[in-house]
């Protein structure tokens, strides 16, 4: 008899009715499982503590991983058209194939050769599919496909795993009747004798008590978690625990990001797991909105991308993303801003260095860019109102005909320090600062420190100028 390994994402007509409801009762009662974010699925964010405690239960499923357990059974009264069942989990809401097993006058024998144990389905169609706990122990499927509700499964672990649906969604209708307080729920998971049952429930509760604090939390936030398991992967509660994790409980500071992050990468983690980490972390910080944290995101493509561990990230892919961060490292917060020198619109050149000010706004910018042509009256408004309180304009053209760009000055009246570089040949601010895009605003001190950056000219940048020059 033949089987196929396979991790693939299936798209069915109707959803398994057993391991469905069962699951999504516990993932919607957990708040930061109900929101899944849908940009990067098959990945998972982690706490950052190198001697954070690990439960009790992870020692025993790290010691009985080398067992190979064997799935076998007979369906019968199959129709003649099913000559295969599938062996899938759920994640995203969607059933992901693992296995693809093939029948032999309705039975199969299925040596499981992967690493992962926890709640599965076995699913022939829509109609029948059967939850079912993947331990270390062989499991016996029998039943008849007219007679579904009578369908059983036998190993280790099945009885208490069938017990505790039945116990559990008890316990939720009298949490709701407010008969039994809410870490009740918890209690019951924690009260598991199976270890892969308890390691795959557990991590839908985060390790809290009326008295944590952010501070514990950052360093005890996977207490209920084994990062060293390749089940991790597979497990419906890590995407709203890793959106949480990063969004929230790691806080914006990019000091403290990566003080946790570097902890949690020296920790030893089962490898694809570190694999996800690090590219879930690098995708989030690259594109975070919040200011400073492109240091986190410099950070990782310094300590893994460059150092040749992100082996799945190649050619210009890899090349651009050095690039970017390269890029971005001369621009971090607190930063000299690289000094450059520049021709004037009154045909004389200086240095950014030569600019005398409390505070200076540095805009590169293009006369032609719809974005810079909606921008800059802004800014023009803004330093009108600031200019007297101690706020210069740099603004660089990045263009090289400057037709557009001197009627643009003339039309709306730009009268700070207008720049460009008359031979791009020689060294040039392009040398020094990353510009994928127009406009680009950072926010220098008085020594052209790096003190701002990404800014709305409108309100953000308002209220930092307010906050950083004298009143009036």
């Amino acid at each position: 008899m033949m089987s196929r390994a396979e991790n693939r994402t299936v798209f069915l007509p109707s959803w398994p009715v057993s391991l469905l409801f069962f699951f999504f009762g516990l993932i919607l009662s957990h708040p930061a499982l109900g929101q899944s974010n849908d940009q990067n699925s098959t990945q998972l964010a982690a706490e950052a503590t190198a001697d954070a405690p690990r439960p009790t239960q992870k020692t025993n499923v790290e010691a009985s991983a080398e067992a190979l357990p064997t799935l076998k059974g007979c369906i019968k009264g199959l129709p003649d058209e099913v000559d295969t069942v599938l062996v899938a989990f759920v994640l995203k809401g969607q059933l992901r194939i693992k296995q693809q097993v093939h029948l032999h006058r309705g039975c199969f024998e299925l040596p499981w050769t992967h690493p992962e144990r926890g709640l599965f389905i076995l699913y022939v169609d829509p109609e029948h599919s059967i939850d079912f706990l993947l331990t270390d122990a062989d499991i016996e499927f029998s039943g008849h496909y007219e007679k579904w509700d009578r369908f059983e499964v036998k190993g280790a672990g099945q009885q208490e795993f069938r017990q505790f649906k039945t116990d559990y969604t008890a316990l939720q209708k009298d949490i709701a009747a407010g008969t039994q307080p809410s870490e009740a729920a918890q209690q019951l998971v924690e009260s598991l004798s199976d270890v892969h049952l308890k390691a795959f429930l557990l991590p839908q509760w985060l390790p809290m008590t009326p008295d944590t604090n952010v501070f514990w939390l950052r360093s005890h936030f996977w207490d209920h978690t084994d990062l060293e398991s390749a089940s991790t992967l597979i497990n419906p509660f890590f995407e709203g625990n890793r959106n949480l994790y990063f969004e929230q409980v790691l806080g914006h500071d990019p000091d403290t990001i990566i003080h946790y992050l570097d902890a949690l990468l020296q920790r030893p983690l089962e490898p694809r797991v570190k694999r996800v980490l690090v590219s879930y972390a690098t995708y989030h910080y690259e594109g975070s909105s919040y200011m400073g944290e492109d240091e986190v995101f410099v950070w990782l493509v310094k300590k893994f991308y460059k150092t040749g561990y992100a082996d799945w990230v190649k050619g210009n892919d890899l090349s651009d993303i050095i690039e970017k961060a390269d890029g971005l490292a001369t621009e971090l917060l607190g930063n000299p801003a690289p000094d450059f020198a520049f021709n004037t619109s009154d045909s004389s050149r200086m240095k950014l260095s030569e600019v005398e000010s409390p505070i200076t706004l540095l805009w590169f910018w293009d006369s032609t860019c719809g974005h810079c042509k909606r921008q800059t009256p802004k800014l023009k408004a803004l330093y009108d109102e600031y200019k007297d309180r101690g706020v210069e304009v740099v603004a660089i053209t990045l263009e090289n005909e400057f037709t557009s760009w001197n009627r643009y000055i003339e039309e709306h009246e730009l009268d700070w320090i207008n720049g460009f570089e008359s031979n791009f040949d020689r060294p040039n601010f392009l040398w020094y600062y990353y510009i994928p895009s127009t406009p680009k605003l950072l926010v220098l001190d008085e020594d052209k420190r790096i003190i701002a950056k990404r800014l709305d000219i409108e309100t953000t940048l308002r209220t930092f100028l307010d906050d950083h020059l004298p009143k009036e």
